[in-house]
């Protein structure tokens, strides 16, 4: 047992705190309307690998790591009874002592974080106004989460991308302002409709705003004639090159079961048309790191803004996902929760 000690003290104690920090920010892992609660629901954090189930007896949700720590098996085809998750390759039971991080519903959606450095996820703006409905997508782009946050604030490239079946516009945008806060980015303008969005809004220029909030979320406000359409984002990095996006359809106009789906239909496109560009895009590595923004357009000052404020992120790779399991071990050995060490 004094041997134990000393191992710990020597040697896995100092590296406590030394793993990736994107862990302890809250990573959406599913839409709740599309998880069947009646099993369990196994997703990835990067390279981390998940199970998420539903305590069968209080509601609660709890989340451990997806290998089991008998024999190794994943535990996606597990049982849930009397609370507990059991693999199916022994019957080795997981229950709520066993939980890693800390898992929440949110908006429509499940959140997880390790030790979160919020005490919620970032709330969506009108989600729980009675006058605005919701709907949600989901798709796997073929790109960085990097890709990805440039993407939401860029203001030139739907002018090339969407200018067909989308918003895009060949007039460029008025009244460009960019805000930088600690730990986010702030866009706003005024977009000169193109012909398809004159005759569906029947207006001639919209008031927009965009807020990316490091590291995983971002929300675009489109306003008009007192009407107001946001799409939310909740980013989850899946590979080097491939993230989830969780999408949100927020408004207070169109509310009936023809213009939700209108809506849904157009947002679907316009993320379509996003899908092919992104999967264009150069893979992440230190060729890309040192070339990328060289360059820059008039009125780009919020990417390199978001540039400066991404500069530390890191995939979640395997190496941080065996740090950090190594992190809640220490923990779990002294009996501390993550937040005392």
């Amino acid at each position: 047992m004094l041997l134990n000690v000393m191992f710990y003290l020597l040697f896995l104690l100092p590296q406590v705190g030394s793993f990736n920090s994107i862990f302890n920010y809250w990573q959406c892992l599913g839409i709740k309307s599309k998880i069947d609660f009646s099993k369990p629901y196994g997703c990835n954090v990067g390279d981390l690998p998940l199970i998420v189930w539903k305590n069968d007896k209080t509601n609660k949700l709890m989340t451990t790591i997806n290998v089991c720590k008998h024999m190794g098996s994943k535990m996606d085809k597990g049982k849930i009874e009397n609370g507990c998750l059991k693999c199916p390759y022994h019957g080795l039971e997981f229950s709520e002592k066993d939980t890693f991080g800390q898992t929440m519903e949110q908006d429509g959606k499940i959140f997880w974080a390790y030790n979160p450095i919020h005490k919620i996820p970032h709330k969506i703006p009108f989600f729980s106004n009675p006058l605005y409905v919701n709907n949600f997508l989901q798709i796997d782009m073929d790109c960085s989460l990097i890709d990805s946050a440039y993407n939401t604030m860029d203001i030139r490239h739907p002018e090339f991308v969407h200018n067909n079946l989308g918003f895009g516009s060949n007039l460029y945008p008025l009244n460009i302002n960019s805000f930088k806060y600690k730990d986010r980015i702030g866009l706003k303008f005024d977009y000169l409709s193109n012909d398809l969005m004159r005759y569906i809004n029947n207006v001639n220029h919209t008031n927009n705003f965009h807020m990316f909030v490091v590291p995983n979320f971002t929300w675009s406000k489109v306003s008009f004639n007192k009407k107001n359409l946001l799409i939310s984002v909740n980013f989850l990095p899946l590979e080097k090159q491939k993230t989830r996006w969780f999408i949100t359809i927020t408004h207070d106009y169109n509310k009936d079961t023809n213009g939700q789906q209108i809506l849904k239909i157009l947002a679907s496109t316009i993320i379509s048309q996003d899908y092919v560009q992104l999967r264009n895009q150069y893979e992440e590595n230190e060729l890309k790191k040192a070339m990328i923004l060289k360059h820059t357009f008039k009125d780009e000052e919020a990417i390199i803004m978001l540039k400066e404020l991404l500069k530390n992120y890191k995939y979640p790779d395997i190496k941080d996902s065996h740090e950090i399991y190594k992190h809640n071990e220490a923990c779990n050995f002294f009996g501390y929760k993550p937040t005392n060490l």
